[in-house]
């Protein structure tokens, strides 16, 4: 007879497909290493192509987007903070940007609608695509609506 209610102390391996800490990571990296190049190189509409890319993924792995956007942050945190590294005038550019953008002249105030914007791209990919891709049907006994043949008077729980 086999023991069972007794829980085994081996972790459970992780469901086929699902990346795991070390996969989210890398992705992480990559996805942040990518947006940082190029917003580096002008391309300031990287991350919204990032989030296309986590809405298409999302269809597989649930966590995917919300990756994507912190990448996005990232990748555009790291250009501006080398920027003040190398001691060019980032914050006096950011001032001077809030006060022509009608903001409070203060740089973080800047920098965070900066990042924000960045995320707001990567959130407008995905949503775009998981608005025009078909997602895909559940499989399984209590996924089916459309089968309605067990129902009837005798085995509805008000008779």
């Amino acid at each position: 007879m086999a023991d069972q209610g007794v829980a085994s102390a081996e972790p459970r391996p992780a469901a086929r497909g699902v990346p795991g800490p070390l996969g989210w990571a890398a992705a992480f990296v990559v996805l942040t290493a990518l947006v940082a190049a190029t917003a580096e190189a002008g391309a300031w509409f990287v991350p919204f192509i990032v989030g296309v890319a986590a809405g298409v993924a999302s269809l597989r792995w649930r966590r995917m987007v919300v990756l994507a956007v912190f990448a996005a942050v990232a990748g555009w945190a790291i250009p501006m903070w080398l920027l003040a590294l190398r001691g060019l005038p980032a914050g006096a550019t950011a001032r001077a940007i809030a006060s022509l953008a009608g903001l409070p002249p203060y740089a973080a105030v800047t920098i965070v609608a900066t990042l924000l914007l960045a995320a707001l791209q990567a959130l407008a990919g995905a949503w775009l695509t998981r608005a025009l891709l078909p997602r895909p049907r559940p499989r399984g006994p209590f996924h089916d609506h459309g089968d309605f043949s067990a129902i009837s008077a005798e085995n509805s729980p008000r008779s």
